[in-house]
C-alpha cells in the first residue's frame, strides 16, 4: 500500500509556528506567575510590618494602635471576624488568601500579640487581615493581559509562519529540483542527475552521491541488457546445433553400445540448459511488462508431463492429471510453462518410481508426489538446497520461486500424502 505523502515545507513551517505558540503560552504562563507572585508579596510584605507594629505597641503599652495601611484591621482572639470571612477562615485555618462576597479579596495573618510567647504559652492569638480588592493590580488587567498575550503570540506565530515560508522555499528548491529530477526518470529510465545544479552544501553532497549511484546503476542495466541480447541468441544457437547433431548421430544403427547412452546423455543435457536459459532470461524481463491472459490449464499441464516425459524415457512415473478440461486461469503463459516444466520434469528425474498427481481446485495447482521428498532443508527454495540423491546445483527451485514471485504466483511447498515424497502448490492471485 502506498504510504501518504505530505510536504515537507509545510512541516516544517507548522513545526516553527508550533514552537511559537508553546513559547508564547509558557511565556504568558510564567508572566502571570511572576505577577501573581509579586503582588502577593507586597500585601505579605505589608502585613509582616504591620504585625510587627503591634506586637510592639502591645508589649509596650498592652493595646492595639491604628494600622499604617488602610486597608488592614487587627482582629485579636479572631473576634469581629467580617461575616464572609470567618466561617472560611475557621474552616481552613493554614490558607493565607480568600475571597468574600462582593468581588472583595483578603490577605490573612494569625500571629500573637506578645511576640515572646506562642498562643500554646498563653499569648493572646490575632488575625490580621488586608482587604485588598481596591488595591489589586494584576487581576483588574488579567482578561486584558490575556488577550494581549494571545493577540501578541499569534502575531509572532504568523511572521514566524511568514519568515519559515520565505527560509523554507529558500533552503527546499534545491531538494524540490533533486526530488523532480529523481521522479522524472519513472520506472522505464534511470534518472540523471546533475551535481552542478546543485548548491555546494548538504543537498549538493546528496545529488553527487545520489549521481554516481545512478550511473552505476545504468551501467549494471545496460550490461544486464547485453547480457539477455546475447544469451538470447548466442546461447541458443549452440545448443540447438549440438542437439541436433545428437539426434542425427543417434539414428545411425551402427553405433557401439554406450554411444547411444552417451548422446542421450547429450541430448537431455542441452534441454536441461535451454529450460534454464528460458527461466533466467524470463527472470530478466521486467515483471510488470509480462502480459497476462486468460489460458486452459489442462493442456499446459499436459505439455509439461510430456516434455519431461521426452527428457526421461527410462523413469516410467504413474502420472494422473486431474485438471479439468475447462479450467482457466489469468497469467502470463510462458512462464507458468517454465514453472511446470521445472516442478514436473524434477519429479520425473528424482522420483523416477513414484506416482505423481497434478489437481486444480479453486485458485490452485497441486504437483505432488511420493517419491524421495526433498530432504531435510528448512527452505526447500533457498539457493543450492537440494535432496541428498540430487545430481543438480540446487538453483532450479529457487529460480522457480523468482519467476513465479515476478508472474505474481504463490507457490509454497510441503510433503506429500502420508508425509511422503513431495508437494508444491500454486496460487493463481485473482485479476
Amino acid at each position: 500500500m502506498r504510504q501518504r505523502s505530505y510536504s515537507l515545507r509545510r512541516r516544517v513551517i507548522a513545526a516553527l509556528v508550533a514552537s511559537v505558540l508553546a513559547t508564547s503560552a509558557v511565556f504568558g504562563l510564567t508572566t502571570f506567575i511572576f505577577a501573581y507572585t509579586l503582588e502577593d508579596r507586597l500585601f505579605s510584605t505589608a502585613l509582616d510590618s504591620e504585625i510587627a507594629r503591634q506586637q510592639q505597641s502591645w508589649s509596650r503599652d498592652g493595646t492595639l494602635t491604628t494600622p499604617e495601611v488602610a486597608y488592614i484591621k487587627i482582629y485579636p482572639g479572631k473576634a469581629g471576624l467580617p461575616a464572609d470571612l470567618a466561617p472560611r477562615v475557621a474552616a481552613n485555618p493554614q490558607q493565607r488568601e480568600f475571597y468574600g462576597a462582593a468581588g472583595r479579596h483578603y490577605h490573612v495573618e494569625h500571629f500573637t500579640l506578645d511576640q515572646r510567647t506562642g498562643a500554646a504559652s498563653g499569648g493572646t492569638p490575632a488575625v490580621a487581615v488586608a482587604e485588598v480588592s481596591r488595591y489589586l493590580l494584576v487581576r483588574p488587567v488579567r482578561d486584558g493581559m490575556i488577550q494581549f498575550l494571545i493577540a501578541l503570540g499569534l502575531f509572532v506565530a504568523l511572521a514566524m509562519a511568514l519568515l519559515g515560508w520565505w527560509l523554507a522555499n529558500r533552503a527546499m528548491r534545491p531538494l524540490s529540483r533533486l526530488a523532480k529530477d529523481v521522479a522524472d526518470g519513472g520506472s522505464e529510465t534511470v534518472p540523471v542527475v546533475r551535481t552542478e545544479d546543485y548548491p555546494a552544501n548538504e543537498i549538493g553532497l546528496l545529488a553527487g552521491a545520489l549521481g554516481q549511484a545512478f550511473q552505476r546503476i545504468r551501467g549494471f542495466v545496460d550490461r544486464e541488457r547485453s547480457f539477455t541480447r546475447d544469451a538470447s541468441h548466442e546461447l541458443r544457437t549452440p545448443l540447438a546445433v549440438i542437439r541436433g547433431a545428437a539426434e542425427v548421430i543417434a539414428q545411425r544403427g551402427d553405433l557401439p553400445a554406450p554411444v547411444p547412452e552417451a548422446l542421450r546423455r547429450i541430448e537431455t543435457a542441452t534441454i536441461d540448459m535451454t529450460q534454464t536459459l528460458d527461466l533466467l532470461l524470463a527472470l530478466a524481463r521486467e515483471g510488470d511488462a509480462l502480459p497476462v491472459e486468460s489460458i486452459k490449464l489442462r493442456p499446459v499441464v499436459e505439455k509439461a508431463i510430456a516434455a519431461a516425459a521426452v527428457r526421461f524415457p527410462a523413469n516410467r512415473l504413474a502420472v494422473s492429471n486431474d485438471v479439468a478440461g475447462d479450467a482457466t486461469i489469468i497469467v502470463e503463459p510462458t512462464s507458468l510453462q517454465l514453472v511446470l516444466n521445472n516442478l514436473i520434469g524434477n519429479t520425473f528425474q528424482h522420483a523416477a518410481a513414484a506416482n505423481l498427481h497434478v489437481a486444480f481446485s479453486g485458485d490452485q495447482l497441486s504437483i505432488c508426489d511420493d517419491g524421495p521428498g526433498l530432504g531435510t532443508a528448512t527452505d526447500a527454495f533457498a539457493p543450492f538446497v537440494k535432496g541428498e540423491a540430487s545430481e543438480g546445483s540446487g538453483l532450479g527451485l529457487d529460480i522457480v520461486r523468482r519467476l513465479c514471485a515476478a508472474a505474481g504466483i504463490d507457490l509454497s511447498s510441503g510433503a506429500g500424502a502420508n508425509g511422503q515424497g513431495a508437494c508444491f502448490t500454486l496460487k493463481f492471485a485473482d485479476r
